[in-house]
């Protein structure tokens, strides 16, 4: 008679060690597991933990129930089996080893691979295995280990995707990110893809012919547009020799950023223009990206000419003439729309209207999705597909740029990007017949193609910046992702190289070292704990001393000294932008609260470098020297030392600059009535401004708010400033006083409610010397005798 299978045999494809406890006395006999002796035969080759019988640790459906019905498994049998098992997990037991504490006392040791023995609980130790003779139970409790703290980081991972609106926004716990998945981009040919019908024609027609007002052809086999749309009244053509200006300043600023345009088409269609001397024939899309191309080089005209305000007059001119030529938008939409919001977009930010920015480039990114650039399909011509995708890679980055500066929730969502990245050459090796680049001609690494990296992980970094308090894992996989980015590019765009590097690459560079702060300043916020705002601003400051080391290498160059300087300021402002801008600012708020005011100099010379030539750029400055006075204060009443100042809930919501104009991410508002600030507001901001050249055309906002720079009418800072030499004397002020003794209490009293008493007192003692004698002369006479910081300096 054959017995019936033994329910604790080895299943098929399972370890050894499951095996039931078959005593066999065979010498040398060998088992699935390894090599064995007698009355060891099914556990030759386990390497289980005290508790090995039970194979948990290896096999996860080990602990099963086993089905004995199917079996036909009497009861008896069950009991003599199940005590033959009790009784060589109980010799096993006793050959196992012994952990380190129970091993130096000598004593029995009970600890299986899920809990600590009795003895090292007792004693409140930690039950480990890590001498030489328990090699086996030191990997086991490693793995372990190494289990729990996996599991810990998925549950706090599936926390944070609770909180995410995408819950597939994050994967760190796959080891990927959005932005790990080229696929997307790289390969969009492995979709799917549906099969060719033939002798279909008829169909295609009659669909298209009968779903008139229904739906449409979808925008990669529409018909192209015979009538195009034309303008009653076309405006004035600017002259040869504007255009020629502006077109080159487009081509050195904007263009390597933002190839929207194929240049040598553009330009050729440009002189047929002037040949025929009127925009008759063209397309309203078509004059309105003239003028939008226009709008954007004066622009850089700015920066050739920072002293001439024709240069910022021309452009709203520009931009005016491009807006009237695209409005109303017609249903027939082109390439020249999406083309020219997207510039309108880009003039708008930088001229400092972010609203209008903000809605312009929701205007570009459905006109992109109207027109399909977020496909490929088809068979296009290689112009116009290399256009397609510049145009929408650019649209993309631009709206990661714009929404992470501004806050703004992004509007191109990464699952819905199925594109090609563009190629990293100029316009002119794309021509009809292909790319005629050679191919030993080395890639360029600055531009469009470069910034695609890091834009990809500023939708993610978004949605991790909505969460309370950054974790330290969470941070490190982030700067994981960013070292991957930085090793694709070239050794000397690391922030640890040397030599010179070349002042087109700082916009490039510096925009990851922007992604870098976004991340770390979020900690800053006083609902985390102290220590992690104090590692906060430390890390910030660590991208601080990065971006300096990069503006220091940016001036190196064999020329002569001031050679070197001249072609600096005007290679470096002619990339420039509104975000560098504010990073500059960010950077320096942080160094200076740090006291590290060699390295807050040297990114002051790139600030007083651009100059007005963004507005951002004056309200950045007036901040710092407001936030400077403050720093002074607490520097002179002995309260500047480091550790006092980041426990300083003032000066954290100060240096934490732009974050108190963010809904999701301020803290200085709670709790206050709607409306109720020019009520409230400290007349202090007024004296700033009153102490500043060319600060009479700031807006209410802007003097109510000086946390918050740069968001008044277009005029706001429009005016020459000459505070950047007053913020480098208080830096240089400052650094000597930390050289002579930081946190010394001097002579100086300044009045603890009244920061800008001071101010006030220097530029208007002539007006208040006839009123001395009023009711209350105790406060004045008290300020009288108090110097200025002016005055000191």
């Amino acid at each position: 008679m054959i017995p019936p299978p033994n329910p604790f045999a080895l299943a098929p494809g399972r370890p050894p060690a499951l095996t039931a406890p078959i005593v066999q006395h065979q010498v040398g006999s060998r088992s699935p597991g390894g090599y064995t002796h007698s009355h060891n035969a099914s556990y030759g080759g386990s390497t289980a933990s005290p508790s090995t019988a039970s194979g948990s640790f290896y096999d996860p459906h080990a602990n099963d129930p086993p089905n004995f019905t199917s079996s036909g498994i009497s009861p008896s049998q069950i009991s003599s089996a199940s005590l033959n098992a009790q009784k060589r997990a109980y010799r096993q037991r006793r050959k196992d080893p012994s952990c380190d504490a129970c091993r130096e006392r000598k004593v029995k040791c009970d600890a299986t691979e899920t809990s600590s023995c009795s003895e090292c609980s007792s004693r409140n130790t930690k039950c480990q295995f890590t001498k030489e003779t328990n090699r086996r139970m030191s990997s086991i409790k490693q793995v372990q280990d190494l289990q729990s703290q996996l599991m810990e980081a998925r549950n706090e991972i599936h926390h944070l995707r609770s909180m995410l609106p995408d819950h597939n926004a994050m994967d760190i716990d796959r080891g990927t990110t959005d932005i790990d998945r080229p696929s997307h981009a790289a390969s969009p040919s492995q979709k799917l893809l549906p099969p060719i019908l033939n002798n279909f024609d008829h169909v295609r027609r009659n669909i298209h012919t009968h779903s008139r007002g229904v739906f449409g052809i979808p925008p990669l086999y529409r018909p192209t547009s015979s009538s195009a749309s034309v303008i009653s009244e076309y405006p004035d053509m600017p002259s040869r020799a504007a255009f020629a200006r502006h077109s080159h300043n487009y081509l050195d600023t904007l263009h390597d950023a933002f190839p929207v345009v194929h240049w040598p088409t553009f330009q050729h269609e440009v002189d047929e223009v002037y040949t025929a001397r009127s925009f008759r024939g063209m397309s309203s899309g078509w004059v309105g990206l003239f003028f939008a191309v226009m709008a954007c080089g004066s622009l850089g005209t700015a920066s050739i000419l920072p002293d001439s305000p024709q240069a910022l007059a021309d452009g709203r001119t520009y931009i005016d003439s491009s807006i009237g030529c695209l409005t109303p938008l017609p249903e027939a939409l082109t390439y020249f729309h999406a083309q020219a919001a997207l510039l309108i977009s880009i003039f708008s930010a930088e001229s400092n209207l972010k609203s209008a920015g903000s809605i312009w480039l929701a205007s570009a990114v459905r006109i992109a999705q109207e027109l399909g650039l977020n496909f490929e399909g088809g068979s296009l011509p290689v112009v116009e597909e290399e256009t397609r995708r510049r145009l929408w890679w650019s649209i993309y980055t631009w709206d990661r740029t714009l929404s992470i500066e501004l806050g703004r929730p992004m509007l191109i969502d990464d699952n819905d990007c199925e594109v090609t990245l563009p190629l990293s050459v100029e316009d002119r090796y794309i021509q009809p017949q292909g790319i005629i680049r050679h191919p030993a001609s080395p890639s360029s690494h600055t531009g469009l193609a470069t910034a695609i990296p890091v834009a990809r992980c500023l939708h993610q970094l978004q949605n991790t910046l909505r969460s309370g308090c950054i974790s330290h894992h969470v941070i490190r996989s982030y700067d994981e992702r960013f070292d991957q980015i930085l090793n694709s590019w070239p050794e000397s765009y690391k922030p640890q190289g040397d030599g010179h590097l070349d002042p087109s690459v700082l916009s490039t560079v510096l925009f990851l070292q922007a992604a870098r702060f976004h991340l770390y300043r979020h900690n800053m916020s006083l609902i985390c704990p102290s220590i992690d705002r104090s590692e906060a601003v430390t890390r910030c400051s660590q991208v601080a001393l990065d971006t300096d080391r990069y503006i220091l290498r940016s001036r190196q160059a064999p020329a002569a000294a001031q050679e070197i300087d001249k072609s600096w300021k005007t290679r470096v402002t002619q990339r420039v932008s509104n975000w560098m801008c504010l990073h500059l600012w960010r950077c320096m708020l942080v160094l200076c609260f740090h006291a590290r005011y060699d390295s807050a100099l040297g990114l002051l010379s790139l600030s007083s470098a651009i100059g007005n030539q963004r507005k951002i750029n004056i309200a950045c400055g007036k901040h710092l020297l407001f936030f400077l006075e403050r720093l002074t204060e607490r520097t002179r009443s002995g309260n500047g030392s480091r550790h006092l100042l980041e426990n300083d809930e003032e000066m954290l919501a100060y240096v934490s600059g732009d974050m108190q104009g963010s809904i999701e991410h301020s803290w200085v508002w709670a709790g206050m009535e709607p409306g109720s600030i020019s009520a409230t507001a400290h007349p202090s901001p007024n004296s700033i401004n009153g102490t500043m050249h060319g600060a009479n055309d700031e807006s209410s906002e802007s003097k109510f708010l000086p946390i918050r720079p740069g968001i008044g009418p277009s005029e706001n800072g429009a005016g020459e400033w000459d505070g950047w030499a007053k913020i480098e004397s208080l830096m240089r002020h400052l650094k000597e006083e930390q050289r002579l003794g930081l946190g010394q209490q001097s002579a100086y009293y300044p009045p603890p409610h009244n920061p800008l008493k001071r101010l006030q007192l220097a530029l208007d003692r002539p007006a208040q010397a006839p009123s001395a004698a009023g009711p209350t002369p105790s406060n004045g006479s008290v300020g009288a005798s108090r110097m200025s910081i002016a005055n000191i300096i």
